[in-house]
Order: C-alpha cells, then sequence, then structure tokens
C-alpha cells in the first residue's frame, strides 16, 4: 500500500494548524477481460471523454463491496474475481483524495458487448484515459502477469468448460506474446489443476476439441498457489517458443 503523504498546507493534514478535514476516497476498478485473442478492458464514458469505472464508497460498507457496486453498477459488469491493487494519496487545486484502486476479471463468455455505459479497448493500445487512470491500468496489468506465473488467476477469465486452446490464449493474451504449444498443455497438465470432460467443441471446419474444467478437489472460486510456483522442473515456462 502507498504511503499516503502530510500535506503541509494551513490547516491541511499534518499541519501545524491540526486541521482535521477527511480527504475523499475514489475507488476505481480495471476490468479485464479476454476476448478475440487479446486482452481488454472496459472503460466508461460518453464517447468524448471515458474514464476506469469509478465511483464515492458508501458510509457503512466494506471497500471491496463497494468496489463490487462500481464494477456491476457503472460497468454493468459481473466479476469473477475481485483485488484490491493500491492506494494512492492526490493533491489538486480542489484538495485531496485517496484513490483505491481494484482488478476486477471478467468471465470471456460475456463477450465485448456494451453493457450501460461500458465499452471495451484493448488494453496493450492505450484506451482514451490518462493521469491517474492511466497509472491505475498500467499496475493492473503488470499485477496480473505476475501472478499469473504462480497462482490459478487465469481461470477466472475462462467459462467452466474450455479448451486447451482457449486456455493457452488467456495466457497468451494477458503476456502479451505466443507461448509454445506443445510445451504449455505438457506443463499445464502435468499440474493437474485441470481435468477433461467427455464433451467436445467443434470450432469452424476444424476437428472436434476436447473441453477441460477445472478439477473438482481445487475451487476456482478462490485464490490459488498451484505446484509450478515452487520451482520444480515441471513448473510452467512462460517465456516466448517455450523457452
Amino acid at each position: 500500500m502507498a504511503t499516503m503523504p502530510r500535506l503541509g498546507s494551513q490547516g491541511g493534514v499534518g499541519s501545524a494548524g491540526g486541521g482535521t478535514e477527511a480527504p475523499e476516497v475514489d475507488l476505481r476498478v480495471v476490468p479485464l477481460t479476454v476476448a478475440e485473442s487479446r486482452l481488454r478492458v472496459a472503460v466508461v464514458g460518453d464517447g468524448a471523454s471515458w474514464s476506469l469505472p469509478c465511483g464515492l464508497p458508501r458510509p457503512g460498507g466494506s471497500l471491496d463491496s463497494e468496489a463490487r457496486r462500481v464494477v456491476r453498477g457503472a460497468a454493468g459488469l459481473t466479476e469473477r474475481y475481485l483485488e484490491q491493487l493500491f492506494t494512492l494519496s492526490v493533491a489538486d487545486g480542489q484538495g485531496w483524495k485517496v484513490i483505491v484502486s481494484y482488478l476486477a476479471l471478467i468471465d470471456a463468455g460475456e463477450g465485448v458487448a456494451p453493457a450501460g455505459c461500458c465499452s471495451w479497448f484493448d488494453a496493450s493500445e492505450a484506451p482514451p484515459v490518462g493521469g491517474n487512470d492511466r497509472n491505475v491500468l498500467d499496475y493492473a496489468i503488470v499485477r496480473l502477469r505476475a501472478k499469473i506465473g504462480y497462482s490459478t488467476i487465469a481461470f477466472h477469465l475462462l467459462p467452466p468448460t474450455f479448451t486447451l486452446r482457449e486456455l493457452q490464449t488467456a495466457y497468451e493474451a494477458i503476456l502479451g506474446h505466443g507461448l509454445d504449444k506443445r510445451n504449455f498443455r505438457r506443463r499445464v497438465t502435468a499440474a493437474e489443476l485441470i481435468e477433461a470432460t467427455t464433451a467436445k467443441r467443434r470450432d469452424g471446419s476444424h476437428r472436434p476439441a476436447l473441453l477441460y474444467r477445472f478439477r473438482a478437489d481445487h475451487d476456482p472460486a478462490t485464490y490459488l498457489t498451484p505446484s509450478w510456483s515452487d520451482g520444480s522442473p515441471d513448473a510452467i515456462d512462460l517465456d516466448e517458443d517455450g523457452g
């Protein structure tokens, strides 16, 4: 968590005047999903100006529950995973406020159709947000990329059943580069976090692909640290071309 600075203006927080003015708390959420093989972010606006979904927490509510309200209300989305990122203190000509930022993962099954005032943009191609929103977005992507190597966080971007191709696509979209197909599949199956179902799905003219699901002895709704985080030879290699 970022340390908030002491403001030295007359009567302000931390000043000699001993003022007790409280900062405004602003929630900022980064909703991310994978669609069309790309990592995408939802922003809200009227076409002329855009921002990350945001809102002020209501008295009595937890920050997490209020962040969910922002995702579902301001953006019209339903999150599969929510994580607080960092807290930032910002001072401007109108006073000072505390920005509490969140990462929200959206099931790719929801697609990228507009929901309410929400529109989707490619996260790697500078969506039309700036200033603090840009910093929050950049950090959310860095955080997500860091976590997929030692946790099952990527599974929150997938529907209940998925193909191995869809799983690899999710990893590639997050990382921003390709992965060796054979190496990825070997290491994912060796981690024993997924299991094959009896169902198949046809994609265009290709042969029907076997569908997989998260193993029943693991709970996809919780944060998990799988076996590949221990540095064993079966750890997933997320380098390009399979390392």
